[in-house]
């Protein structure tokens, strides 16, 4: 195949003598075809480059015609090249069918120059007018996935809090950056228990794109709303019941008393959200690794589920890991029946709790190495003036890192400080 400023012909069919005349007539045209001489006669062999013009010899032996036209018709990348048919008056059945099936035209042998020169013009024009309209509908549809993708990251920027909750004597901050328009991770925070309880979420879909923000748009709808929702007291009842005491195993030596207010509400969300999502989407095979805490303002009680996350971190004041809340059950939306545990911790004065998302430790250089756990926590070892000052802290640590290299994962945090006593 030869290409020149007219276009690219193809002849396919066997060495007939008539074929020599023609390629002589569209050389003097200024055309150069090449020509497909033997079998197999498939649109795979000229595929990886396609011409813009087909002449079809139907006189060519072994080789079927309506089923070349049918291959040729089916493919995605060569559909709109045109097919001129070359053949004698006896094929005119032949012709029918490959009419029938996508060939544009014919010529009957013998093949008038003039008629054959007007005919690859003609059509090689029109093969020009399909690319270009192909490329307008190409650049049309891919306006409108963008614009679409830009709307869908409105909606979802509306799923994510605009103000976080700052009860007296404590910071909240967040921060979120999703690696493409939409996101998989979310955060959220949110007053419950008449605002005398503090709910804070953060979030992985464990997909990326479209499918993976659809997805936490529900999750994070779910939990909000089941959270919030009145429950009977028999909830908190069986809570209460199962609660560790004091002092207790479960409780890990903490030597704090635990929530006493609220631990239905972080049951439920957790425990609910996961049931809706098994029993009506389990077929998508989706699910998201998720830390709800439930912090009471007044003393610093925090009550917590983790669900298949990334520990949070509690750190002291003089920058060491107090704490590491694992997992106390699974992703959510992986099991059905599910049990997901609720465990306890303190925040003191002075001490930060620190959730993310693996995004966090994930992100890679231009090497593509990982900026890793143990980077962050050379981070966290920092004290820093505020929940938002450690948070931008460990956010320009992570683009100076990412230097040379492109965002792979959504990057999401959040922390919450409880201030020292002035």
């Amino acid at each position: 195949m030869v290409e020149n400023g007219k276009g690219r012909l193809l002849v396919v069919g066997g060495n007939q003598p008539y074929l020599k005349s023609l390629s002589h007539h569209l050389e003097e045209a200024g055309y150069r075809a090449a020509q497909m001489e033997e079998s197999p006669w498939t649109p795979e062999r000229f595929k990886s480059e396609p011409p813009d013009m087909l002449l079809l010899d139907l006189r060519t032996p072994d080789l079927n015609p309506a089923r070349f036209v049918a291959q040729v018709r089916a493919d995605e990348g060569l559909r709109d090249t045109p097919i001129v048919l070359l053949a004698a008056a006896d094929d005119l059945t032949g012709v029918e069918q490959c009419l029938a099936l996508g060939a544009e035209d014919y010529l009957l042998a013998p093949f008038s120059p003039t008629l054959l020169k007007s005919q690859v013009h003609d059509y090689l024009e029109i093969a020009r007018q399909r690319h270009e309209a192909r490329d307008r509908a190409k650049r049309d549809e891919l306006l409108k996935i963008e614009h679409d993708l830009q709307v869908a990251r409105l909606i979802q920027a509306g799923f994510l809090p605009t103000e976080l909750p700052q009860p007296a004597g404590w910071e909240i901050a967040a921060r979120f950056q999703p690696a493409r328009e939409v996101a998989g991770d979310f955060y959220d925070a949110f007053t419950l228990s008449q605002n005398r309880r503090i709910g804070f979420v953060i979030a992985d879909v464990v997909d990326k794109g479209v499918p993976a923000a659809l997805f936490m748009a529900l999750v994070r709808s779910l939990t909000r709303a089941f959270a919030r929702q009145n429950y009977s007291l028999s909830w908190a009842d069986v809570l209460e019941e199962n609660r560790p005491q004091r002092g207790g195993a479960s409780h890990k030596g903490r030597g704090h008393a635990v929530p006493s207010t609220g631990t239905n509400a972080l049951k439920n969300a957790v425990q609910l959200t996961n049931s809706y999502i098994t029993d009506n989407h389990g077929e998508m095979n989706m699910f998201a690794t998720l830390f709800f805490g439930m912090l009471d303002p007044s003393n610093g009680q925090l009550a917590y589920i983790n669900a298949g996350h990334n520990p949070p971190f509690i750190i002291r004041p003089d920058g060491m890991v107090k704490a590491a809340l694992k997992g106390t059950g699974p992703a959510v939306g992986m099991f059905p029946a599910a049990d997901f545990r609720i465990e306890y911790a303190q925040i003191d004065p002075g001490e930060v709790l620190y959730a993310y998302t693996d995004g966090v430790t994930e992100v890679r250089d231009a090497a593509r190495g990982f900026f890793t756990e143990k980077r962050l926590l050379t981070i966290l070892n920092r004290p820093a003036d505020s929940a938002a000052a450690l948070l931008d802290h460990i956010e320009g640590a992570l683009q100076q890192f990412m230097t040379g290299a492109v965002q792979f994962d959504d990057i999401t945090m959040i922390a919450v400080r409880r201030m020292r006593a002035s």
